[in-house]
């Protein structure tokens, strides 16, 4: 008998099917991954099978009994979820949060036990956050965040674990140590484990079993070697991949951009000496939250005109320095200039106009629709006398084709998945029309195919219409793909700048993450590719 299963499962928002006649079996003791492209159904499958969500027809059932028919406590104590964007309550610690955890197995009222503590030191452990335990979980960085959310699920001590998306926002040594704990928690403590995830490298590493979804049905389900070819993965996201090998297996899958990207180094090199504006002076920048500094004495140039990447580890202030720039974010001290002018000397309605800034996890208000949203990138260049315009109409029409929103222009964000919800923040970015483009994680919740697209549309806007991009990204391969200019933060200072060829490599992938690396090389484009060393 399977652990977990669903019999003829049908889940709809509102009128929309979304997951149709699901059929699935989970057996104990294994590592499922879900794969698929953004709105296939992968997070609703996920909720339903936890009972966040109800279905409107068939059963989920857990060890041969339907879940509806189980109690909230008796659900929490066999099973754990880790959800897409969970809110944060206000000014609670991380070890509030993870002491939350073991809530399942308490009597109303009772205070933690011996035992309650011990599991939240062990989880503080796993997910490395023990050095964080005071802090307060709305401080920290989106990676921190997301391990804080792991710590209080491995609190909760169930034997089954529903993962949607567990790496979004983690660095590349935080990635791999996720990964790694989830093949820890399987094969010594024998936990059963579902995932979601968008990069199929990591699903591929560690899972026993594949399940692609498309359109809310399965269409392919079988080992990684089974499901990761290149016929499956081009019928899922309509895209072909390039797999590079290094020793005696596939260590890394990269899909094809959109369209050719020749470039060398001279070329960049060359650009990087007449960038077509200043861009950005950062000048012993003090950046921090209350009494906790993330940057003491940053100074760092941006080029105009090109496309920079921001990387380094979690918390290391790639974000801070972002929001700073674009005045969310209060400074301590130091100077910031955009194009030889003092940004905050500059009106919120004019800085509005020079730059857009997509941040993380914005909030959205209730049933605000996706054309809604994109149209609110327009207000700053509107005025009293002219609210809208042709030109406003062409923008907001470009941006949700660009984007691939037409189809969902009508439908509450809220309602969205997470992929389609950051395509439609980063349309809005696009409508506001600015010189200036600083994106913070703008592939996070993308699938493959999504990803590529983002990129194509920033590289094409700035080759195009000579728009300064920066961005903020994880996924070094991408960066270096897609970057003229890279640079490399630890611990709220920069440690390498230039190339992609210069800045991607092994001493400074070791020096801002701690972990070893080979590098191969991108055949389409002559940039690095980093293969970092399994710990």
């Amino acid at each position: 008998m399977s652990y977990l299963s669903a019999k003829d499962l049908a889940v709809a928002y509102d009128d929309r099917l979304i997951v149709e006649g699901m059929n699935l079996e989970i057996e104990e003791g294994t590592v499922t991954t879900i794969i698929g492209p953004n709105g296939c159904g992968k997070s609703t499958l996920l909720k339903s099978l936890s009972r966040i969500l109800n279905p409107r027809s068939g059963t989920v059932l857990l060890n041969g009994q339907d879940i509806h028919s189980m109690s909230t406590s008796a659900v929490a104590r066999n099973m754990g979820m880790l959800s897409q964007q969970a809110e944060n309550p206000d000014r609670i610690t991380v070890e509030e949060l993870v002491a939350r955890g073991r809530y399942p197995h308490q009597r109303f009222l009772q205070p933690l036990s011996k035992k309650d503590h011990e599991a939240v030191e062990k989880a503080l452990q796993l997910a490395d956050m023990v050095s964080l335990r005071d802090n307060a979980v709305d401080e920290l960085s989106g990676g921190q965040r997301q391990r804080a959310w792991i710590a209080m699920l491995l609190a909760q001590e169930t034997p089954l674990m529903l993962l949607d998306e567990p790496t979004t926002y983690l660095d590349v040594a935080h990635e791999i140590e996720v990964m790694q704990l989830v093949t820890r928690l399987n094969q010594e403590e024998g936990r059963t484990i579902v995932m979601v995830l968008h990069d199929i490298n990591q699903a591929a590493s560690v899972s026993d079993r594949l399940i692609a979804m498309r359109d809310g049905r399965v269409i392919a389900d079988g080992t990684p070697e089974q499901v990761v070819t290149m016929e499956v993965l081009s019928s899922l996201y309509g895209i072909h991949c390039d797999v590079y090998m290094h020793g005696h297996g596939p260590d890394v899958m990269l899909p094809r951009t959109r369209f050719c990207m020749p470039r060398s180094n001279s070329q960049c090199g060359s650009c990087l000496f007449a960038p077509a504006s200043p861009g950005f002076q950062v000048s012993e920048l003090k950046t921090g939250y209350g009494d906790h500094v993330i940057s003491q004495d940053l100074t760092v140039q941006i080029p105009g005109g090109l496309v920079t990447a921001i990387i380094g580890p979690n918390a290391c202030g790639k974000s801070t320095l972002l929001k700073t720039i674009g005045r969310l974010q209060k400074r301590g001290a130091g100077q910031i200039l955009l194009d030889n002018s003092e940004v905050s000397k500059v009106s919120h309605r004019k800085l509005a106009q020079k730059l857009a800034l997509l941040g993380q996890g914005s909030l959205i208000p209730d049933r605000l629709t996706v054309e809604d949203l994109v149209t609110a990138g327009c207000y700053p260049r509107q005025t009293i006398l002219q609210r809208w315009s042709r030109e406003d109409e062409r923008m907001v029409e470009w941006a949700l084709e660009k984007c691939n929103l037409l189809e969902l222009r009508d439908m509450p964000v809220e309602m969205l998945s997470g992929g389609q919800r950051q395509r439609a923040w980063f349309a809005m970015s696009i409508v506001q029309d600015t010189p200036t483009l600083l994106l913070d994680e703008p592939t996070t919740f993308l699938d493959i195919s999504a990803q590529i697209d983002l990129l194509d549309i920033v590289w094409q806007l700035n080759r195009d219409h000579g728009k300064t991009i920066v961005m903020v990204l994880h996924d070094l391969n991408l960066a270096a793909r897609y970057a003229d200019y890279i640079i490399a933060m630890k611990d709220g200072e920069v440690v390498a700048q230039g190339l992609p060829t210069k800045v991607i490599v092994p001493e400074v992938m070791l020096a801002v993450y701690g972990i070893h690396s080979s590098i191969l090389t991108d055949e389409n484009t002559g940039m690095p590719l980093m293969i970092p060393s399994r710990r």
